[in-house]
């Protein structure tokens, strides 16, 4: 994300803003309004509600959630690149809406590098490989040895074409000489009804839908794409562990700001979002979602923002995925 400037430079820094740079004054004055692109309940929804209740008392406003599902993240990422930068419409999103939807020819109502700037990640929640029992793998081993046998077999859901999670399969398919069948879903809760009616073979997921279906297993846990194990399922190996470490990636959900929010705004936010790390109570609610809570600053967000957007770039580039969709 290029937000540049001697001013920006100083918030990353935890310095003071010239005197010259506008105030905050007694900002926030009225509720601030998060808009989630995805519908009430999805993983990236509990954890804006989670982190949005509690950074309040740190703001003295209360944060009203405004979910805006649709085209894969891009209205409600739209809304938000048009509102007033007045720190008073926030977005919150996953990577799809800032770092991938731009690698394909579709329309865009704004410009993920120019109409944002970032604020702070909240949360990265772990992603696992889910299949269903009754196809009869235990292992991500056997998983590609049966989608190398049985080519174009198996169905692979997909929440929203041209999402994060889209192109790491994209990616997992190609590093592991598979052809695997992509069948997309508007929704994860429709992909979780089909996997335990044995009408859909796979998924990646996040694990707050689906950790009590893996606790009870009606669903199976391959592996975890995170960097490490997670503490909710301690018997889930990493992709690294089993010889996949390209696969390594955590989704991310975080706030941004429309791009010419005041950086004495944004310093105030990134303030106050800072202070979650430290809140106990916070991190065993995130922790117990299956998820990490790990507030990160605006710069670096923003490279986090760059690193993303160049990977997911390239798996698109590689795989001539534009033309396919």
């Amino acid at each position: 994300m290029r937000i540049a400037g001697f001013s920006y430079l100083l918030l990353a820094l935890g310095i003071a803003a010239p005197s010259h740079a506008q105030d905050a004054g007694d900002y926030p004055n009225r509720p601030i309004r998060v808009v989630v692109p995805v519908g009430a309940g999805a993983g990236m929804d509990n954890a804006a509600r989670v982190t949005a209740t509690a950074v309040e008392k740190h703001i003295g406003q209360t944060l009203v959630i405004e979910n805006k599902p649709g085209a894969g993240s891009r209205i409600g990422a739209a809304m938000v690149a048009k509102a007033p930068p007045d720190g008073y419409t926030l977005l919150f999103t996953s990577p799809s809406a800032i770092a991938v939807v731009e690698h394909f020819p579709q329309k865009m109502d704004y410009e993920p590098a120019r109409d944002f700037r970032p604020l702070a990640i909240g949360v990265f929640q772990p992603v696992l490989l889910i299949v269903r029992p009754s196809l009869g793998v235990k292992t991500v081993d056997e998983f590609v040895a049966y989608a190398r046998n049985n080519p174009g077999k198996i169905s692979f859901g997909v929440q929203g074409l041209g999402g994060e999670l889209h192109l790491l399969l994209e990616l997992f398919k190609k590093t592991a000489g598979m052809n695997i069948t992509p069948v997309p879903y508007n929704a994860a809760a429709q992909a979780i009804v089909d996997l335990l009616a044995d009408r859909l073979d796979a998924m990646f997921l996040v694990i707050p839908p689906i950790k009590q279906h893996v606790e009870a297993g009606k669903l199976l846990a391959l592996a975890t794409l995170n960097a490490k194990r997670v503490e909710v399922l301690p018997n889930v190996p990493t992709m690294a562990e089993v010889g996949r470490p390209e696969m390594t990636s955590a989704v991310w959900f975080g706030y941004l700001a429309p791009a010419k929010t005041p950086d004495a705004v944004i310093g105030k936010l990134a303030q106050a979002f800072q202070k979650l790390q430290s809140d106990q109570a916070l991190n065993k609610r995130v922790s117990d979602m299956g998820a990490e809570l790990n507030i990160v600053g605006p710069a670096e967000f923003g490279k986090i923002i760059e690193r993303d957007r160049a990977r997911y770039g390239k798996i698109v580039a590689e795989g001539n995925l534009a033309k396919q969709n």
